[in-house]
């Protein structure tokens, strides 16, 4: 059997959830300390104004307002088929896929020139953002 080459593993580090507010999905604004001395500060600021915009997309998606309340009233009216329904996403998944568009477009356009790659919250269960240093 052939030995498998060995794909060397990437730094990655971790902004965590903040529970200031209790259970809004909002995450701290600072880098983690662990990249001070590994970044520039140009590159933890926009890290930081990029969590900061994930914060606010995070924030629209849970608002209550009038869709909102809409879908809610909708799923009552279908006994909850209308979250099942192919052709309709709800403001939560439209947000969800705006927060994706916006990561993918960050890492391949900011990010990537300063060396760090975000990861989906959402694939880490919403409890940290994980932030891959691309350069040792």
């Amino acid at each position: 059997m052939a030995a498998r080459s060995e794909v060397p593993q990437l730094p990655r580090y971790f902004i965590q959830r903040d529970y200031s507010m209790g259970t809004v999905v909002q995450f701290d604004k600072n880098p983690p300390p662990e990249l001070s001395g590994k970044v520039s500060q140009e590159a933890q600021h926009v890290l930081s104004d990029t969590v900061e915009h994930i914060n606010t997309i995070f924030e629209e998606a849970e608002a209550l307002d009038g869709a909102a309340y809409l879908e809610g009233c909708l799923a009552c009216l279908t006994l909850c088929t209308y979250y099942v329904w192919p052709c309709v996403r709800t403001k939560y998944e439209k947000a969800m896929h705006n927060l994706a568009v916006y990561i993918e477009n960050q890492n391949s356009t900011v990010l990537r020139q300063h060396g760090l790659r975000l990861v989906h919250p959402m694939e880490r269960g919403l409890r940290v953002i994980e932030v891959v240093l691309l350069q040792s």
